[in-house]
């Protein structure tokens, strides 16, 4: 029905190292939503858009690059 349906989420580029770095376009609001919809846990993973540290409640855009990578540890030890 018209007038209806929600919003379309923008179209980003998405790069994980969950699936061996592939670039892959997707539809998304944040960065939260695609790893949900990528079956992805967030832990230990740093979240990047357009080569800046973002976390998973940033606001996307289309054309935007979402890269998800293996966290660093910076200081301490488990």
């Amino acid at each position: 029905m018209p007038g209806t349906s929600a919003p379309t989420a923008p179209t980003v580029t998405v790069m994980s190292f969950h699936n061996g770095g592939r670039l892959r376009d997707m539809q998304g609001n944040t960065p939260s939503e695609l790893a949900q919809t990528m079956d992805i846990s967030l832990d230990g993973v740093a979240i990047y858009v357009d080569d800046a540290e973002a976390k998973a409640s940033t606001p996307l855009r289309a054309g935007q690059v979402v890269s998800f990578q293996k966290s660093k540890v910076s200081s301490g030890s488990k």
